[in-house]
């Protein structure tokens, strides 16, 4: 099968669904809006295709005088951003696919999609909106945008945080997993580096990703516990340079230089020491979509914890694999990594529990078994 992906980037949770396709016998290609900063190119390297130049003019004097405050501004292009058409379609007929998975409700997605229609190339719709969530909005202007987006849709996400009440299932939404390769089994796993219980996070360095949280929550248990905390982050602007800094000094002001240590851009490569180095892996984010660092964790043996605004909490086995804090509460966080770091053995039964749940439930033939079943349906319609 030809598979072709449209997405706003190439995101490192592509990467190992990528691996998939082409191990299993599948031809890909990926057209990208953009390139982000730090990308995994390993089995598959997008094709930028841009957006057109009337749009990249008016999307210039957006971010640079319209909208030059606002950190936000440089997202418009991910809801607004307009193709350039016909190097679009030249791509699409060139690589004729079997199907085309479009990335979020878009312009850029109602253009391929109706280009796509025209060739009778079917199409699967990919966000991160739940398949549980919250009744639709059935206003005229949202029925026009999923009119003009593909019916069928895929989502990593099955529900905001671990809790269904209230909310309704899509029927035209599927589930399908992001994939994680077990990268380090229990046995192999060195816990406890330096005799402490290392904790590592991820995120940029932004206000939302809770960083100054996540340092007070460890420092109100080090009296208690022997711990030390890891933040990797990433800084592409000045936003991001100016948060860091605000971070960086409450870290220097509560003289916690030896308790925290702080990454910028760092690599996939780096990343990975760093998760085997690490005991237990946390998202102290609020408002986070759906982070594939909760099973990239678990890969590497390590219990996950996760705020509970966070479309991939629900892939925390509670208890078992990790726990779900409560979103922007500090004493709840503070409790569940307690709940982690009293009991080393515990931990180290949690890490290896981790490692099991990614290898039955994350993995090729869990993604690829949706999308066969949303073409079954789209061949019965």
């Amino acid at each position: 099968m030809k598979v072709l992906y449209m997405s706003h980037r190439y995101h490192t949770n592509q990467t190992t669904i990528m691996k998939g396709w082409k191990e299993n016998g599948h031809e890909i290609r990926f057209l990208s809006q953009y390139a982000g900063k730090v990308e995994d190119y390993t089995y598959v390297k997008p094709i930028v295709v841009g957006y057109s130049k009337l749009f990249q003019a008016f999307d210039y004097l957006y971010i640079h005088f319209l909208k030059r405050k606002d950190p936000a501004a440089i997202d418009m292009k991910l809801k607004c951003g307009v193709p350039p058409l016909f190097k679009l379609v030249k791509y699409i007929r060139e690589f004729a696919p079997d199907v085309a998975i479009l990335r979020e409700r878009s312009i850029y997605t109602i253009v391929m999609n109706a280009v796509c229609k025209h060739y009778h190339i079917p199409t699967i719709l990919y966000n991160l909106s739940p398949v549980w969530e919250e009744p639709k909005k059935r206003d005229l202007a949202h029925k026009i945008v999923w009119k003009l987006t593909p019916k069928y849709r895929m989502t990593p996400t099955n529900l905001v945080g671990i809790d269904f009440t209230g909310l309704v299932k899509d029927e035209n939404g599927y589930w399908a997993p992001f994939l994680m390769e077990p990268q380090l089994p229990p046995e192999e796993k060195t816990y406890f580096a330096n005799g402490r219980v290392n904790i590592f996070c991820i995120g940029k360095y932004q206000e939302r990703k809770n960083h100054q949280m996540m340092i007070e929550a460890m420092e109100e248990l080090l009296p208690k516990y022997d711990l030390h905390l890891t933040i990797a982050g990433e800084v592409s602007n000045h936003f991001h340079e100016e948060y860091f800094r605000n971070v960086s000094e409450y870290v220097k002001s509560h003289h916690l230089e030896d308790r925290v240590t702080f990454y910028k851009n760092l690599n996939r490569s780096a990343i990975s020491e760093e998760y085997k180095k690490a005991d237990v892996y946390v998202v102290p984010s609020t408002g986070e979509p759906a982070s594939i660092t909760v099973i990239e964790a678990m890969a590497f043996s390590v219990p996950a914890i996760s705020g509970s605004d966070n479309g991939t909490a629900s892939y925390i086995d509670f208890g078992k694999t990790g726990y779900v804090f409560r979103d922007n509460d500090k004493e709840d966080l503070k409790d569940k990594l307690e709940k982690i770091v009293c009991d080393r053995e515990n931990l180290v039964q949690m890490g290896a529990a981790g490692y099991r749940h990614v290898q039955e439930n994350f993995q090729f033939r869990n993604y690829y078994a949706q999308i066969e079943a949303i073409l079954r349906r789209m061949k019965a319609d």
